[in-house]
């Protein structure tokens, strides 16, 4: 990463709010981050925000061997400041913005050094508002380059640890996608939080292999679709919840045609909506399947398994990745399951490790190696004794035609334990009254699967990943 650094040179690296900045200044406000934090700051908490200087300070400590522990920005300046004192690091990198008066005062409490990054047209600008205090603070662990926080859709994000060997792994993995064309090749467009996994998967290997990144702040169909119609990437990424959103924004065609393919994950693509933005666009979709404990994608398409298999395996996430193994296993007794029985995924992955690790996802393996998805184990809402699959709910609520998205939850009850209750976000220019809604669910599911409350919001709370947040969800039936 140091070399492409310096080979880039005045080359365009980063692109931000119609403005690139070189290589060179990527470097140079690296290395003052790298200044700023001192020798003895062998581990920092980074306030992530797709921002060229939390990239060039996110390039600082992965280039400096420094153990980062990701911090979301979304959140209160009591969130910020209650994350400070519990991970007590020797250092928080924070954007301006962020560094607000309670948050420094965290800071100080614990010793953490409280550095600020902030950048303009004319360049970067890296304080310290606050210098180190020796004593009392975490040591890192050696191993752990990462701590990336996941997406928190059913609950708070927790941060899961990656190894230097994972994080190598990963990089080394996508060389083959930058060899010899990353410096003249289009540029890759990133909605994804730096925060997340997305760190790992669209920064860190632009980084090493010289890569031109554009960075969007947070997704918004038509500044992503301008992005494309102006910077011309060959490949897009985005989350379902973004292919919805740009399908009903009504974006002109011509202004995505120079992707030849879109990638999709994070979640369950409707089949609906995948086929109805290819007809749309006419641009594939390639869905794929991962998780922040696997240090990224585990199943997904290749370009030339869906043209062989696209249509006959419509919603499959696709195949085991390279490095990759996956299985489905009993929940009670744990034992492999044949092809095409619905059970836990369980994944070995290479750059973690040689052990089998199990999600709560349920899903199930046809006979070519294909993996559908079915929902979440730990999800199911027990409503007097019968169990309700949120994501069957919530699917059948948005084969309504007026329904663009929706979400299912647990709410208490006084009789029954618990009762399912939805959450439902429209489509433009519809309308439709709940106990109408109700009554239309009474026909397709069993009685005790319709929502006992229906609420119709102008949009579902959604986190910095764009997933549906769940605990929000549930706070509109509080």
């Amino acid at each position: 990463m140091r070399a492409t650094l310096v080979e880039g040179g005045e080359g365009q690296a980063l692109a931000h709010g119609g403005v690139w900045r070189s290589w060179s200044w990527l470097a140079e406000t690296a290395t003052a981050v790298d200044r700023a934090l001192g020798d003895e700051a062998h581990a920092i908490g980074l306030v992530a925000r797709n921002r060229p200087a939390h990239v060039a300070a996110f390039a600082c400590a992965l280039m400096s061997g420094r153990t980062t522990a990701m911090i979301y920005s979304a959140q209160s300046a009591t969130g910020l400041a209650e994350d400070i004192r519990r991970l007590r690091l020797p250092a928080i990198v924070a954007d301006r913005q962020d560094w607000s008066e309670p948050v420094l005062q965290a800071a100080r409490e614990v010793g953490s050094a409280a550095v600020q990054v902030s950048h303009d047209a004319a360049g970067a600008a890296v304080d310290v508002l606050a210098p180190a205090r020796p004593g009392g603070l975490c040591d890192p662990t050696p191993r752990v380059a990462l701590e990336i926080l996941s997406s928190g859709t059913t609950g708070a994000p927790k941060r899961i640890p990656l190894s230097w060997a994972a994080v190598s792994s990963a990089v080394e993995s996508a060389r083959s996608t930058y060899a010899g064309t990353a410096a003249t090749s289009a540029p890759q467009v990133m909605v994804h939080p730096l925060g997340n996994v997305a760190g790992l998967a669209y920064v860190t290997p632009p980084l090493a292999y010289g890569q031109r990144l554009v960075l969007l702040e947070k997704f918004e169909p038509w500044a992503w679709a301008e992005a494309v119609r102006d910077y011309r990437p060959a490949r897009g990424a985005l989350p379902p919840a973004g292919v919805r959103m740009v399908l009903d924004a009504d974006i002109p065609t011509e202004w995505l045609s120079s992707l030849s393919l879109l990638a999709v994950g994070g979640g369950k693509l409707d089949v609906d909506l995948h086929e109805a933005f290819e007809a749309r666009f006419g641009i594939p979709i390639l869905t794929a399947f991962g998780a922040t404990e696997f240090g990224g994608v585990v199943a997904n398409w290749s370009l030339d398994a869906y043209r062989q298999w696209g249509t006959a395996k419509r919603g499959s996430a696709g195949r085991a990745s390279v490095g990759v193994a996956l299985r489905i296993v009993d929940a009670a007794s744990l034992a492999p399951l044949p092809a095409e029985d619905i059970g836990l995924l369980e994944a070995k992955v290479d750059r973690i490790g040689p052990d089998w690790i199990r999600t709560n996802d349920l899903g199930w393996l046809d006979a070519d190696g294909f993996l559908f998805l079915s929902g979440r184990a730990d999800g199911a809402i027990n409503r007097g004794g019968f169990k309700v699959v949120p994501e069957m709910v919530a699917n059948v609520l948005k084969s309504h035609e007026a329904i663009a998205d929706a979400a299912v939850v647990g709410v208490p009850d006084a009789r029954l334990g618990e009762v399912p209750a939805a959450a439902a976000e429209l489509r433009k220019g519809r309308s439709l009254d709940p106990e109408v809604l109700r009554a239309w669910l009474r026909d397709r599911l069993v009685a005790y699967q319709v929502p006992q409350q229906i609420r119709i919001v102008e949009a579902l709370p959604r986190n910095a990943s764009m997933k549906i947040s769940l605990p929000q969800v549930r706070a509109l039936f509080a």
